[in-house]
């Protein structure tokens, strides 16, 4: 089975849909099994939409933490080591060539097989990708809640932005909720200042945005101070965590008694820091002591299967796998076949469809009119997801 991203006739959606076929070119420089990322097919055309198609996944890791702790608990502390773990190793190949995901979340993590253990995970939806080096800040797209300083205030930004939100995202899996649960950019970063500590200066100096959040104060040198709710212009509202030890506590309640809780707050705070220079990078955080705990015989079952850890992490660090792009096999032909890009002149030459076209408008069709009789829920925004053949 494959899965199929629909991307909806609309301004600019050539463009759109250029960059991110260019991304996912990119990415079949790395093996998606080793390096944790979703596998592209190829693309093709159903009338003015264009449609891109991946390996069949699960269900995607915010679904997978709302089914296994109902109660917002978060999941046990040897899952988020296993997940955590195949997330740092696609930040690290991703690093390798170049690319910077820009909004992981839990919602753009996948799970390869919810039954199988332990959990393979894969991450996906590099729409808003971009290449280190060359951001533009134009076209992010990002999630406020899981970004970090320097993105919320449009500093400068490199890789390391990821690891940030790699931190929100195991927070979240060890404890059920999100760590900055905002709407607001002021709430969100005032809420960084009091549990992290205030940004430094050179990640507030190069900030467009930063006197709209901070004021600035200036003796012998330049400092910034953030501004009070009054001063920003809304009303006061007490925060859910005032330092990094409330933090430390709700882990230490969620996650009682669990082996290499202390390693993982540890690791938390290396993911969390606000000067992007002093952030972990991914080769550091692999050899982190927490992904080498052993568990204890008394912990539950599910849990021992889930620790079941490789050591690959730690043995390609020095020279992480390239491959070349992968070709499409079929599940029911085992002979290889070519990746099908015979849709990319179209692509090109703005929509100019031929006979391509309606060799896949009944594909496509037949998607929507297996999605109707399974009353699968239809999707209005912008990008549609059919994964159902």
């Amino acid at each position: 089975m494959e899965a199929v991203k629909v991307m909806k006739s609309c301004t600019d959606v050539i463009e759109i849909a250029k960059h991110e076929i260019q991304i996912l070119k990119q990415l079949r420089r790395l093996d998606p099994n080793t390096s944790h990322v979703v596998r592209f097919n190829s693309f093709f055309f159903n009338m003015e939409d264009i449609c891109l198609s991946f390996e069949f996944l699960d269900v995607d890791l915010d679904t997978y933490i709302s089914e296994m702790s109902p109660c917002k608990t978060g999941l046990p502390l040897p899952e988020v080591r296993h997940i955590t773990e195949q997330l740092v190793m696609a930040l690290h190949h991703l690093k390798t060539i170049g690319l910077i995901h820009m909004d992981i979340k839990p919602e753009n993590v996948m799970i390869v097989d919810r039954h199988e253990k332990p959990l393979q995970v894969k991450l996906v939806d590099f729409g808003g990708a971009q290449m280190s080096g060359n951001i533009d800040f134009e076209t992010l797209m990002f999630t406020k809640m899981y970004s970090s300083p320097e993105v919320l205030l449009e500093s400068e930004m490199n890789e390391a932005l990821d690891m940030w939100s790699l931190g929100v995202t195991a927070f979240k899996l060890a404890v059920g909720t999100d760590l900055f649960p905002y709407s607001r950019r002021y709430s969100i970063i005032n809420s960084v200042v009091q549990i992290l500590g205030q940004p430094p200066d050179h990640v507030l100096d190069k900030g467009q945005q930063t006197e709209e959040f901070f004021n600035r104060r200036t003796n012998d040198h330049s400092r910034w101070t953030i501004k009070t709710a009054e001063e920003y212009g809304i009303s006061e509202k007490e925060e859910d965590f005032n330092c990094f030890d409330d933090v430390v506590g709700m882990l230490s309640v969620q996650q009682e008694h669990a082996t290499g809780l202390d390693l993982f707050m540890d690791l938390i705070k290396n993911m969390l820091q606000v000067d992007p220079n002093q952030r972990i990078t991914p080769v550091e955080a692999l050899q982190h002591p927490f992904f080498n705990v052993k568990e204890e015989a008394t912990s539950k079952k599910p849990c021992l299967e889930n620790i079941k850890l490789t050591n690959y992490a730690v043995d390609q660090l020095e020279k992480p796998e390239l491959v070349p792009p992968e070709p499409v096999v079929s599940q029911e032909n085992p002979a290889e076949v070519q990746p099908d890009n015979s849709a990319e002149d179209q692509l090109n030459d703005g929509f100019q469809t031929g006979d391509n076209t309606l060799n896949y408008t009944c594909f496509v069709n037949t998607l929507r009119t297996v999605g109707d009789a399974l009353a699968l829920p239809k999707r209005t925004e912008k990008f549609d997801w059919f994964g159902w053949f």
